[in-house]
């Protein structure tokens, strides 16, 4: 079973980024986290999909006379294109990834009463891998900008400013996988570097228009590995990994607003089955996230969410796919997403260090269209 007609995912991540540290997915749509794991693949393709992503968080922020919380929506729109060779002395994978958001904060307080808090963002990921069978190499680069408008009263009393952010960035990794008899294992080292320019607008509180603007430019670069290992057989596959990502190493030369801040330190621990029954193909995985763990594919929800968290914070991903399909031809499929995740989140707009509780739902769907060789 290497095609899917239809897929069934609960997650909170992209769907590519199935657990593949050790050995290649029975889901063969998926692009490999390791780039030594690509000459494991029994199946050459191309795939494209589409899916859109809904996010409610609530936020029990009690300050500045904020009244039931800050209620976030978040909407999300993804497209994919993913290709990759079989299995042979040298493989090759492709990605290249669009996504635009919005997100949207509800407020009401007890000065201003009820307004919303704007911030969309867009993001491009393009990356492949290229294995030799003893290493693999992978290179990606994404950008991420985003464009933040608070407004707050009338003339002659205003609160307003812009926040914009454009940011660059470039991933490499390394990585080798084995199989012996069975028995798998696989590592690979990473190098994150992200180039940035912030830029601030202030508003006349008088009248409400436009002032100056700062730009700040600032560079972070972290390191990081993965390290798996498990079973595969020609029925079933398991495998178990942990991630890591140091904390980044942030240069600047003005933060005046301390609205620029260094990624800490994250780990992400995965366990995964999967398994063959005819033409059917189960899969399961849980993931336990320690601060912000994030693909590059995933640059807007690690962004718009997660960035306020710290290296203790945890949240929990519980994934099933499923799939039924021939092994040759075009084939389609489907997904639906959905989990809840529970976390202890400063607040993006007071920004005055307290941390308070969160509960963020997500619910997505899309559907796809493969051809395998």
């Amino acid at each position: 079973m290497k095609g899917l007609i239809a897929s069934f995912i609960i997650s909170t991540t992209c769907t590519s980024a199935w657990a593949q540290i050790a050995s290649s997915s029975f889901f063969p749509s998926v692009r490999s986290i390791n780039p030594g794991v690509a000459h494991l693949r029994a199946q050459a393709l191309i795939s494209l999909d589409g899916s859109k992503k809904d996010i409610n968080k609530n936020h029990d922020i009690t300050t500045g006379g904020i009244v039931g919380g800050v209620k976030t929506d978040v909407a999300l729109q993804k497209n994919t294109l993913f290709g990759a060779t079989k299995g042979s002395k040298v493989t090759f994978e492709g990605m290249f990834d669009y996504e635009t958001g919005e997100k949207t904060e509800h407020i009401n307080s007890t000065t201003y009463g009820l307004r919303n808090v704007t911030n969309s963002a867009k993001s491009m990921y393009g990356g492949g891998i290229v294995d030799f069978g003893l290493i693999g190499l992978g290179f990606a680069k994404a950008k991420y900008d985003t464009f933040n408008r608070f407004r707050v009263g009338s003339p002659p009393d205003v609160s307003a400013n812009d926040f914009k952010a454009e940011i660059d960035y470039t991933l490499l990794k390394a990585g080798s996988a084995y199989n012996i008899n069975g028995f798998t294992v696989g590592a690979y080292v990473m190098q994150r570097v992200a180039t940035a320019d912030y830029s601030y607008t202030y508003y006349d509180p008088q009248t409400g228009a436009p002032g100056s603007t700062e730009v700040w430019p600032a560079e972070t670069k972290s390191t990081g590995y993965g390290v798996g290992s498990g079973f595969t057989a020609k029925k079933f596959r398991v495998e178990a990994s942990i991630e890591k990502m140091a904390q980044s190493d942030l240069e600047m030369k003005e933060n005046p607003l301390e609205l620029i801040k260094a990624p800490p330190e994250s780990v992400r621990l995965s366990v995964a089955g999967e398994m063959r029954l005819g033409k059917l193909s189960l899969g399961a995985r849980v993931r336990q996230i320690m601060g912000n763990f994030a693909d590059l594919e995933d640059l807007i929800p690690s962004n718009l969410l997660y960035s306020e968290l710290s290296a203790s914070d945890e949240r929990l991903e519980t994934s099933f796919n499923f799939g039924w399909g021939s092994d040759k031809g075009i084939t389609y499929s489907a997904f639906f997403t959905q989990s809840t995740a529970e976390t202890e989140e400063e607040s993006t707009i007071f920004m005055n260090g307290e941390k308070y509780p969160a509960k963020t739902t997500s619910t997505s769907y899309g559907v796809n269209l493969s051809y395998y060789f």
